[in-house]
């Protein structure tokens, strides 16, 4: 079976993932189990090591970050999946891993279909939208954080010698809550969607499953609207008074918080309740229900603000994200394809590199 090569974040931090169902026979930390959170050779060991029964700490990634940082150690040749269970550490082959799991661990022999249920059947719809849209706030709170960073490091005496710089700075500050309101509306509509669904199809499998990620939202909303409080605050305030300075100091630092946190509860949810979507009964017979759900959620974010939210994506994630969307169209003999287009195409200038990918990827949209 194949190799999902690509890359980790430096350090990542590991999780175990112990479903209530998983027997305790092995040690919590004894299997562990490195790869791309959507490689679905990675998700089919994964499914195998709980149809086993064996507890395992899964330390899954996005694509990009699989051949950087301490995963450079983990697989030198650069294959993966990595399955360590300080025995015996295989890469890459999924059929070696299955083979040596089948002799080493108890339990009901594995069958052909458990591994390759991910292969065949690659990542649900509602799974790949959610985590298309974890990585496109990612990104477009990073461009904030490194904006705001960049107002608070400005020196008043620059303000008050350099007039260009003084103009610049302003702009910039006035623009700080159109910027911030977009993804503040897209972060909000996205919890909203978790919480009403997918939270909510965990938590009626296995109730508790998705306590710590209901307890980050009731942590980070108040810290989201404080921040937009905040903002109004500093460009209410005099260029380059000390009160200003102060405020935009703050402001970063609320900021950084706020991307910590996120970043730490979308991986999280990631490696510990996406994947138990489909063990909770959500398989693929519910999907197209479950996309129109969060599609009538997150009506914002799939009008208006879908430009923004394809911005934060690259060329392919951004015709993973609109397939989904055309896939949807077409099994409930939707009008979404038509209006996506109408949306795209009348998005404004800062959005056409969007429009310009979105009709090469998806040639429909043009039509």
């Amino acid at each position: 079976m194949g190799s999902c090569l690509q890359k980790q974040a430096p350090e990542p931090k590991a999780s175990a993932v112990v479903p209530s169902w998983t027997s305790p026979t092995y040690e919590d930390d004894k299997v562990h189990l490195y790869g791309d959170v959507l490689c679905p050779y990675t998700q089919g060991v994964r499914l195998a090591l709980r149809h086993k029964g064996v507890p395992v700490k899964a330390i899954l990634v996005i694509p990009d970050d699989l051949t950087s940082g301490s995963f450079a150690n983990i697989s030198p040749d650069g294959r993966f999946p990595v399955f360590d269970d300080g025995t015996q550490k295989l890469s890459g082959s999924t059929d070696a891993i299955l083979e040596y799991m089948d002799k080493t661990f108890t339990g009901s022999p594995l069958v052909p279909t458990v591994a390759e249920s991910w292969v065949q059947n690659p990542p649900l719809p509602i799974v790949l939208m959610t985590m298309l849209q974890h990585r496109s706030i990612l990104v477009h709170l990073e461009r904030f954080v490194r904006l705001v960073d960049g107002l608070a490091s400005v020196r008043p005496e620059e303000i008050t010698k350099d007039s260009l710089k003084r103009t610049l700075v302003g702009t910039q500050l006035r623009g700080l809550p159109k910027k911030f309101g977009r993804l503040l509306e897209l972060m909000q509509e996205h919890a909203q969607m978790e919480e009403r669904f997918i939270f909510a199809a965990l938590e009626m499998a296995d109730p508790g499953l998705s306590a710590s990620a209901l307890k980050d939202h009731a942590r980070d909303l108040p810290v989201m609207n404080g921040i937009r409080e905040d903002i109004k605050g500093v460009v209410a305030l005099k260029q380059g008074s000390s009160d200003h300075v102060e405020a935009l100091s703050e402001l970063a630092t609320r900021l950084h918080t706020l991307q910590e946190n996120t970043v730490e509860h979308y991986h999280e949810e990631e490696r510990e309740q996406l994947p138990l979507l489909e063990a909770a009964g959500f398989g693929t017979k519910k999907q197209d229900g479950l996309v129109g759900q969060c599609l009538a959620v997150m009506e914002t974010s799939h009008g208006h603000l879908l430009p923004y939210l394809l911005q934060g994506l690259r060329p392919h994630e951004i015709h993973q994200y609109l397939g989904i969307l055309q896939h949807f169209s077409k099994q409930t003999n939707s009008q979404v394809l038509l209006r996506v287009s109408q949306i795209l195409s009348n998005a404004d200038e800062e959005f056409l590199g969007v429009w310009k990918v979105a009709q090469e990827r998806v040639p429909a949209l043009a039509t």
